[in-house]
């Protein structure tokens, strides 16, 4: 009688998940944008929390500074107030924070910025969290390393940014204005190298960025602004409907004979999260690129990078481009993953390597 019971409840639980499995959540997400969003965009979690962003060295981050980019909003018509921090190389520590401890802070790294010829990254996060996440502060200690400055932010709806659902062209319209930022900031006679970092979907938001620079230039009522030195891309995909085919959560659903119809068609025809970096990507010939990626990856499969690599290289050899493109991929012996390429040993080569190359290549343009 027991045993019945306990077969019975066990049937009915099944039957239960079945029904939410091939049912509601296929209707759920087909038509509900908001849960579109959140699967895309994933600003609900927030780890760590309770941060003190004024403070970055709480943060276990050494030679950083908080500051605001605000600006009026012409996608959601309101002020739009973004957390960002700015983070010296670590070759600039005395010189800012001893020998120049009569000015402020504020003072000190801004005037750096003004006279750098140190390279400049503006980074670009993926979704989850924020600019604090403890992997993302593993790869400023790099970049610290590799003696960049490194501008990093919160988009809306992130960290401590002003809470808006975030949608494509509102995050690369804050990108915009953090880029917009650091070119005010820097000298213009003497331009460093300006480099923006991407990772996950933040590859996708650089990418439309620089795609379309001189669009949302126009939209946003500036003059046109130059474009980076290099994009550099680390864990990408190629475009938003095969990164789902491929998620590791699609493989609960993908069975279902409407799969394509609820699960991947609310992405073709929404332009709130198209993210086709694939795309974007042949609208800037000119920008050297750099695609990082592990083997390892299980979110991004290294197989979208591949394509996305194969894809670029294609679309630049029919537009005569000589700028460089390269893709280097981390043995999947290393367990770096999607958010670990921080811990590969021979990154600041890399990345060293490829900037040495546009150098060149800049001056071959000349």
């Amino acid at each position: 009688m027991v045993i019945g019971g306990i077969l019975m409840a066990g049937a009915s639980l099944t039957a239960s998940v079945l029904l939410i499995q091939v049912a509601v959540l296929p209707l759920v997400f087909r038509y509900s944008k908001c849960v579109q969003r959140k699967m895309v965009f994933t600003n609900c979690i927030n780890y760590p929390r309770n941060l003190d962003y004024n403070n970055p060295s709480s943060c276990n981050i050494i030679g950083a500074r908080n500051f605001t980019v605000e600006f009026q909003s012409k996608i959601n018509n309101c002020k739009i107030c973004l957390g960002v921090w700015h983070i010296v190389p670590c070759s600039l520590f005395k010189e800012i924070f001893v020998v120049r401890k009569h000015l402020d802070s504020n003072a000190r790294l801004l005037n750096e910025l003004r006279q750098t010829k140190n390279t400049v990254v503006l980074y670009c996060h993926g979704n989850c969290n924020h600019r604090a996440s403890p992997h993302r502060l593993n790869l400023y200690k790099v970049f610290q390393e590799l003696n960049f400055h490194v501008i990093t932010f919160d988009y809306r709806g992130y960290g401590d940014s002003t809470y808006i659902q975030p949608t494509e062209r509102g995050v690369v319209e804050d990108t915009l204005h953090v880029y917009s930022w650091i070119l005010r900031s820097i000298s213009r006679t003497h331009r460093p190298m300006v480099v923006i970092w991407g990772h996950s979907l933040g590859t996708a938001v650089a990418a439309h960025l620089v795609a379309h620079l001189s669009q949302l230039c126009g939209n946003m009522g500036h003059g046109t602004m130059p474009q980076p030195s290099a994009l550099i891309l680390e864990a990408p995909f190629n475009n938003l409907i095969e990164e789902i085919e491929s998620h590791p959560f699609s493989k609960l659903v993908s069975w279902l004979p409407y799969y394509k119809a609820t699960f991947l068609k609310p992405f073709s025809v929404s332009s709130e999260y198209a993210f086709t970096t694939d795309q974007y990507l042949m609208l800037a010939p000119q920008v050297p690129i750099l695609i990082l990626h592990s083997r390892s990856d299980r979110i991004v499969p290294y197989e979208l990078a591949v394509k996305l690599y194969n894809s670029t290289v294609a679309s630049r050899r029919e537009a005569s481009s000589q700028a460089p493109v390269v893709l280097h991929g981390f043995e999947r012996g290393q367990g770096l993953g999607h958010n670990n390429l921080c811990q590969a040993p021979d990154l600041p080569h890399v990345v060293s390597s490829f900037l040495q190359t546009v150098e060149k290549y800049e001056q071959h343009k000349k």
